[in-house]
């Protein structure tokens, strides 16, 4: 993928969060005016303003840290799920590469539950026995949206862990 591809998907994805949510609020507010929809708001932010990884790829997550944005869950408001806060420690099937933290509260501020599980992932404590790199590369289980949507796979300790980190302080 080029560089301006990624550009132009990453402004896109910036945009389309940016209508998405002032469409619902001005329509959740005001419905039977509408004026209100074609009323002045706010700008989007700069994608130069937005943190960046190691990579110089925009950093989502950090945004939402940050309070840059705010991600809605759903457009009508139907849907108010709380980021969900479960690290959950992965082991590594290779003795070369080092165990993965998988963050629930990073990913749930984008999705809900019912994206993952039961469709992708096992919802239990080592159900995903079967789960590979290779299976991940191939598209299937974090390749659903990695590489794809969200940050590439080639970001290896995004996800594994530092050698240096105690695996045993995370439950």
């Amino acid at each position: 993928m080029t560089i301006l591809n990624h550009f132009l998907r990453t402004s896109a994805s910036l945009i389309l969060i940016f209508c998405l949510a002032s469409s619902s609020l001005a329509a959740g507010k005001d419905k039977e005016n509408k004026a209100s929809r074609y009323a002045p708001r706010k700008m989007a932010i700069p994608l130069t303003l937005l943190p960046r990884d190691k990579y110089g790829l925009i950093d989502w997550a950090e945004s939402v840290r940050m309070k840059l944005f705010s991600p809605i869950s759903s457009l009508d408001g139907s849907m108010e799920e709380k980021p969900y806060n479960a690290p959950v420690i992965i082991k590594s099937k290779m003795a070369v590469m080092t165990d993965v933290l998988f963050p629930h509260d990073v990913h749930t501020y984008w999705l809900s539950c019912k994206t993952c599980h039961p469709g992708i992932f096992v919802q239990a404590k080592g159900g995903n026995i079967d789960m590979t790199m290779w299976d991940i590369l191939d598209g299937k289980y974090c390749g659903r949206c990695h590489d794809r949507v969200a940050f590439p796979l080639r970001e290896c300790y995004r996800c594994h862990l530092d050698r240096h980190v105690e695996t045993t302080l995370i439950k």
